[in-house]
């Protein structure tokens, strides 16, 4: 089961910064007058007034206060958008005191391991998904020369790109898989330079890398292939990985550490 704690987090961590970001809104508009606005119809026209929030008493807004009028309307939009985002606020923040999934694992952990032999759990443990996952077998393509490249864990691949890429995979502790099958509707078979997989989400990403660009050719094979990937749903950010270079301008350590923070770790 997936986490979504840091998520709720980071959403609880940008209703904060909205809130913030209102209240200042609305106090810097302390020189602006008391009264609320109230609009109505006039022969086809909006037309505006101000109501004095004690006594009730409205006039009609003239023509040279429309500046006034909208800096107005303006700081009581966010007056009820600070608002609502406090209200929102608090029953999320008591939610996130409570919700901890990693809890209905440790269920079963906490269990003498006699008792763990007879029990399958509700949710697989994470040891055992790993175990599943690695055990998975295919038949490697084969590389017919004498230019692989052999990763520190002993993997080959074609290229030196690749190589940094797997490399740090490997690094990191992502666990997957070099050139491993998948059948796309319209392309056929096809193998995507690595199938990698978030161990802490439990997701698979595809991760391909185009290392010859300035090929013309090679590019538009590539982009063929890339919307056959998307038309069954792999989609770059979602579920995909992508990275690319040309002679030129080689593929960096740095953006390929970026790309394992921000989907596989």
């Amino acid at each position: 089961m997936e986490n979504y704690k840091e998520r709720l987090e980071e959403q609880l961590r940008e209703i904060d910064n909205l809130i913030i970001q209102t209240e200042k809104s609305v106090m810097k508009s302390g020189d602006l007058p008391p009264q609320r606005v109230k609009t109505s119809k006039g022969n086809g026209h909006d037309q505006f007034l101000w109501v004095d929030r004690t006594t009730g008493e409205r006039r009609y807004i003239r023509t040279e206060e429309k500046d006034a009028l909208k800096k107005a309307v303006q700081r009581d939009y966010e007056a009820a958008v600070s608002i609502k985002l406090k209200q929102i606020r608090k029953p999320l923040e008591r939610f996130l005191k409570e919700y901890d999934v990693s809890e209905i694992d440790r269920v079963y952990q906490k269990m003498a391991d006699s008792k763990k032999r007879l029990v399958t759990p509700v949710i697989e443990t994470e040891e055992a998904f790993l175990e599943r996952w690695r055990s998975v077998s295919y038949d490697p393509m084969p590389i017919e020369n004498d230019t692989g490249f052999f990763t520190k864990c002993g993997v080959r691949v074609r290229s030196k790109s690749e190589l940094l890429i797997a490399d740090a995979l490997e690094q990191r502790g992502v666990p997957y898989r070099y050139e491993f099958p998948l059948c796309l509707r319209k392309a056929g078979n096809v193998r995507p330079d690595f199938t990698c997989l978030n161990v802490r989400t439990r997701s698979e990403f595809i991760w391909e890398h185009f290392g010859m660009l300035d090929n013309i050719a090679y590019a538009n094979r590539n982009v063929t292939k890339l919307q056959s990937y998307a038309q069954d749903g792999y989609i770059p950010g979602k579920n995909m990985i992508i990275t690319f270079e040309t002679s030129q301008c080689p593929v960096s350590s740095v953006t390929i550490r970026k790309m394992i923070e921000e989907y596989l770790i």
